[in-house]
């Protein structure tokens, strides 16, 4: 399936190392795209951006817009998509899967951040997509998408988090 940000489009809105890991960056991408932002879309709209993502290039990248006399900004997909992707990338991209087992990463000049900070930054980096979904919808309804409709557009699946013990 074809991804719709890369890491330069995450970089443009949050602090992202260099890591040469593009491989489990991309499985985040990957994840943020069906998990996050495939229902917000609904099954029609999210389809036809993934097969033909030039033909969205304002979706995608954002615009200004009238709207009854009024100019608008729509912040765009790739914006959205980069804070779900961040989000998912902080809170699991330390661990990785080995022959062995499913292993944290760890060195002897730092430390992996607590499960807690790590929660705290995932829920912030949501929210905030959210937030900026919701300008992005109020693009699709008032330009009258019409592969969008707002009431098929679902909510993605929240991450509970349970203290074991």
């Amino acid at each position: 399936m074809q991804l719709l940000i890369t890491r330069n489009d995450i970089a443009q809105y949050r602090q992202i190392s260099k890591s040469p890991n593009t491989d489990k960056l991309n499985e985040m991408i990957l994840d943020a795209q069906i998990q996050d932002l495939a229902p917000l879309l609904g099954e029609k709209l999210y389809n036809k951006i993934v097969s033909a993502p030039q033909d969205h290039v304002e979706l995608m990248e954002g615009s200004t817009y009238e709207y009854k006399g009024e100019t608008y900004t729509n912040y765009g997909l790739k914006m959205v998509l980069s804070y779900f992707a961040y989000a998912r990338h902080m809170m699991f991209s330390s661990v990785t899967d080995t022959p062995y087992s499913v292993v944290e990463k760890l060195s002897d000049t730092s430390r992996p951040a607590d499960a807690s900070s790590k929660k705290a930054i995932y829920t912030l980096n949501r929210d905030n997509a959210f937030k900026i979904w919701e300008n992005v919808k109020n693009y699709l309804t008032r330009t009258s998408h019409p592969n969008f409709n707002c009431n098929g557009s679902g909510t993605p699946q929240r991450l509970r988090f349970t203290k074991i013990g």
